[in-house]
């Protein structure tokens, strides 16, 4: 680190104790009295600037490895952190800052930085960013287990059946809003199984506004709809690519029509959508959407640019993965059968789900992670910035349930052709470039 900001504070405070002018003002670099208003007042004929102290700030909410007088992290107190309100430093660091609650994905760039007592705040015009905040649960789940800890631990202690949803929740058919047919206890349309397939709805059966099932549809409205009439596997007929805006939120392009720049020198769509009330974040406030597929492979490189890594996260020999190599990236550990996995064997059971962990706060936590899954909801264990439960499936063609506690599959609002894109998990790597029929019963993360 270049000379520290503080030890130009310490320098400074000397300059005011020794100071002959009223009220505390001094001036360095030349001989005239200070301006008023000024308690410090650079005033030098030799050209020059004030040098800020250079910092790598990789997590916006802690204090960077370094800071004199400070030991990361058993002297970062929240007194401390209070003391330090108002310093200001010159960020080095132009990857992806961590954010402190959830999985957030942000690149602010270098500047100049300001603590404002929880985090650093960037003064001045910033570049042009994208910020992506994963919700803490699944749409449908129950809000009261909010945290990733809560959630692991109910997985652990309940045994959910597929028609629990408190921590698994609702699976929703491509393109649908919330109208019923995405709760696990909803029958399908014919019945669930194979005696009755009535196949893809169309005609007066569908809304012609919304694209959505209409709700005069006797019987149809409101439940799960099976299809395999068609290789396609979709809940309607003709199929409707701008039903979840066609996940075009993020779509580089390098001219401007009507789009937001981003720091990588491209302009992006804006996330509003063609048919807002198709929504199904919807019920968890302003600006909550179903993820692109361009924002799972985020969450899975952390990463600006997708397409500088395939975004497979494979696991090893140890049960654990990182994602993409980088400098802030994440920790996936599978957390399997009751137990979090630490080889692969069919003594390992089920997978309960992945906890996505900061790189950091897992290798530093002494986490004895092959004692059991309670190794990871205990206190002493560092809290997730995520956990994806692995909520199984409903199947197009029949309307059953389907692997739960084996593999989840996570909407996202991007078709591909006549199918979508999906983020994949099993227990030996996650996917976030899957294709599924648009037909299926699948899991949504939602994201603002």
């Amino acid at each position: 680190m270049k000379t520290n900001l503080f030890l130009f504070a310490a320098l400074t405070a000397a300059f005011l104790s020794v100071a002959s002018f009223s009220a505390a003002q001094v001036t360095i670099g030349g001989s005239d009295a200070p301006k008023a208003g000024a308690i410090l007042d650079l005033n030098s004929t030799t050209k020059g600037g004030l040098q800020l102290s250079n910092v790598s700030i990789t997590d916006l909410g802690k204090i960077p490895v370094g800071f004199p007088g400070i030991n990361i992290p058993d002297d970062v107190t929240d007194e401390v952190k209070a003391k330090l309100t108002g310093a200001i430093v010159y960020n080095t660091y132009e990857g992806l800052q961590i954010a402190s609650q959830l999985a957030g994905v942000a690149k602010f760039g270098k500047g100049i930085y300001v603590w404002n007592g929880n985090q650093w705040n960037k003064i001045g015009k910033s570049e042009q960013a994208i910020t992506l905040t994963f919700a803490p649960y699944n749409l449908g789940a129950d809000p009261t287990y909010n945290t990733p800890k809560k959630q692991i631990e109910y997985l652990a202690t309940c045994n959910p059946s597929t028609t629990d949803a408190t921590v698994i929740g609702d699976l929703y058919q491509w393109g649908r809003r919330a109208d019923g047919h995405e709760k696990r206890a909803t029958a399908a349309y014919g019945g669930d199984g194979n005696a009755t397939n009535q196949g893809a709805l169309s005609g007066a059966d569908l809304d012609v506004t919304t694209g959505q099932v209409a709700n005069t549809a006797t019987g149809k409205y409101g439940h799960f709809i099976k299809t395999n009439s068609s290789y396609d596997f979709d809940w309607r007929s003709p199929q409707m690519d701008e039903l979840w805006g066609n996940g075009e939120g993020l779509v580089g392009q390098t001219d401007n029509q009507g789009g937001v720049l981003h720091t990588d020198g491209k302009y992006y769509q804006n996330t509003d959508w063609a048919i807002p009330e198709n929504n199904p974040c919807v019920s968890m406030g302003a600006g909550w959407r179903v993820p692109t597929q361009d924002e799972w492979e985020r969450l899975c490189n952390y990463d600006s640019n997708p397409s500088s890594a395939t975004g497979d996260i494979t696991m090893t020999a140890t049960g654990q993965a990182n994602s993409s190599a980088n400098s802030a990236p994440l920790t996936w550990v599978p957390v399997a059968g009751g137990k979090v996995s630490d080889s692969w064997g069919s003594s390992q059971g089920a997978l309960g789900g992945y906890a996505v962990y900061k790189k950091a706060d897992w290798d530093a936590a002494d986490v004895s992670y092959t004692g059991g899954v309670a190794d990871l909801f205990e206190t002493a264990a560092p809290e997730p910035v995520l956990f994806l439960p692995a909520a199984g499936y409903r199947a197009a063609d029949i309307g059953t349930f389907s692997d739960l506690g084996n593999i989840g599959v996570y909407l996202s609002s991007t078709v591909s052709d006549s199918r979508i894109h999906s983020a994949y998990i099993t227990k030996n790597f996650v996917y976030p470039h899957n294709n599924n029929y648009r037909a299926s019963g699948l899991s949504v993360r939602c994201v603002k």
